[in-house]
């Protein structure tokens, strides 16, 4: 790292006090964590959208969708082809030709390797010509366009076990070094056929919070993600780009009563509980006084995308209310010590975090407090994600979700993933839902589409499977200089998605 800061003090032209200095051509930003198993976006993260590698399609900022390789793109009457013509002037960044054969091969390699795209329903691609491409699916699902969103496309030819760690792709910058553990080195691509970004070379900087922190004020970053609680040390000339996203925290309920160590929670399985607790916490105390006002209430796993439920209103809060829907359904204090009982239970329960991440825990800590008002207990324990995983299916977990595609919504709620991965851990599972989320995903486009995935969480609403909580917002640090364009809203990865408009971003100090 100490050589690392060498480097930027002998190349950077400018710091903190000197803005009017020339300009640099190379741009140094702090994105988050190292990717560390490697470069394509189907190992890297189904959120955002990649620098190397182009996809099919790209979503607006009002979250349609547009082309991006892909000039057409229909489905099939029953619902189970995607035919995908492809643009014929693409090459990458090595400068030979983009085909439907790399798009085949993308897509297959996905599905039979391990990766953060889910492809278990593609049954076959099909290479009709050079430009045109078909994927047949075993049953229908409007979600599966999604995944042209997100998969970068890599090139058949050159693709080996070693492309993740020196990947070429057909994106606005190629790949030209990476220090692992410190920085990766970006440079635009000759050969990209969208609109160049200013920047000539990108270095993408990896580190701690504090650390990146400290080399932002010193002028040696000039983009860096931000936690809420550095807002009041930033330096002058700088500047807080505060972007909205759906990065969302709540409380993931077990719903079934307990069956053995694993498996549901006598406490929790009830439903006065689980909505008592979302009445008894004041979601606008937290965002004042916890986040310095950098997020907005939640109500859904989707607030304010085209498919988030409506009518979209913030939970009442309302201690009196609380505790009469306690006592309305057995619930009382009988021995005065503060915690209520039924039944011989106690309404005492344990709520699993994240540990080292400091928003989680304080959420946690909070909720804690707020909660002794109505006579429960709660216990926040903060672990890794391997220890919650054995615990999360019979104890309440505060948990992020947030994402650009409404698969998320039939991932929580749908039946059939209950208890899978992270997903439905509570297991929840009601008819009326499920029927909404099947028809959601089988219809015909996807604007018919939306109503069904609404209607879906209006319904599990009703059931308080979730506690929401917040809507993030995410927070970064930059040059005064720097003008960051117009940021998509974020989905739950804060730091790489904020690269999606880099063909946006200007220095403003000429």
């Amino acid at each position: 790292m100490k050589q690392l800061l060498l480097m930027f003090l002998a190349t950077l032209p400018f710091s903190s006090n000197a803005i009017s200095a020339p300009l640099p051509d190379t741009l140094y930003v702090a994105l988050g964590s190292e990717p560390i198993k490697g470069l394509t976006q189907r190992k890297v993260s189904k959120y955002g959208h990649p620098l190397i590698q182009s996809t099919l399609l790209k979503r607006t900022k009002k979250f349609g969708l547009k082309g991006d390789l892909a000039v057409k793109w229909v489905l099939s009457d029953d619902k189970l082809s995607w035919r995908v013509t492809l643009r014929d002037d693409v090459m990458f960044s090595d400068g030979s030709p983009l085909t439907a054969n790399d798009v085949a091969f993308t897509f297959l390699q996905a599905k039979q390797t391990l990766s953060t795209h889910d492809l278990s329903n593609l049954k076959a691609v099909s290479v009709i010509s050079p430009t045109m491409v078909s994927f047949r699916l075993n049953q229908p699902d409007i979600t599966f366009m999604d995944h042209f969103v997100s998969l970068g496309i890599v090139p058949k030819h050159l693709y080996s076990d070693q492309y993740a760690q020196h990947p070429i792709g057909s994106g606005p910058y190629a790949f030209i070094k990476w220090k692992k553990g410190e920085s990766l080195t970006l440079k635009r691509n000759p050969f990209y056929y969208g609109q160049k970004p200013e920047f000539e070379s990108l270095v993408i900087v990896f580190g701690e919070e504090h650390s990146n922190f400290a080399l932002f004020k010193t002028g040696q970053l000039q983009l860096t993600t931000l936690p809420q609680k550095y807002v009041h040390a930033l330096p002058q000339h700088t500047k807080i780009w505060a972007v909205q996203s759906v990065d969302n925290r709540g409380i993931v309920w077990p719903l079934i009563e307990q069956q053995g160590n694993d498996i549901g929670n006598n406490v929790t399985a009830d439903y006065a509980i689980r909505k008592a607790v979302s009445m008894a916490i004041d979601r606008k105390l937290i965002i004042n006084q916890l986040l310095e006002g950098y997020a907005h209430p939640a109500t859904s796993v989707s607030d304010g995308l085209p498919w988030g439920p409506t009518p979209n209103t913030l939970p009442n809060y309302d201690i009196a209310a609380a505790k009469q829907l306690l006592v309305n359904a057995g619930w009382v204090d009988s021995d005065g010590d503060g915690v209520r009982e039924r039944d011989g239970i106690r309404a005492q329960i344990n709520l699993y975090y994240k540990s080292g991440d400091s928003v989680r825990e304080e959420l946690s800590l909070t909720i804690s407090q707020m909660v002794k008002a109505i006579g429960i207990d709660i216990q926040p324990i903060g672990t890794d994600w391997a220890s919650i995983a054995k615990r999360m299916h019979s104890n309440p977990v505060l948990m992020g979700f947030g994402s650009h595609s409404a698969s998320e919504v039939a991932f929580l709620y749908h039946s059939s993933f209950a208890g899978i991965d992270f997903y439905n851990s509570g297991f929840y599972k009601e008819k009326e839902v499920d029927t909404l989320i099947n028809k959601a995903k089988s219809a015909a486009s996807w604007e018919s589409s939306l109503t069904f995935w609404k209607n879906a969480q209006q319904r599990a609403s009703l059931d308080e499977p979730w506690t929401w909580l917040v809507n993030l917002d995410h927070l970064y640090a930059a040059n005064n200089c720097l003008d960051l364009g117009d940021p998509i809203t974020e989905p739950h990865a804060h730091g790489w998605p904020i690269v999606s408009n880099i063909d946006e971003w200007r220095w403003i100090c000429r």
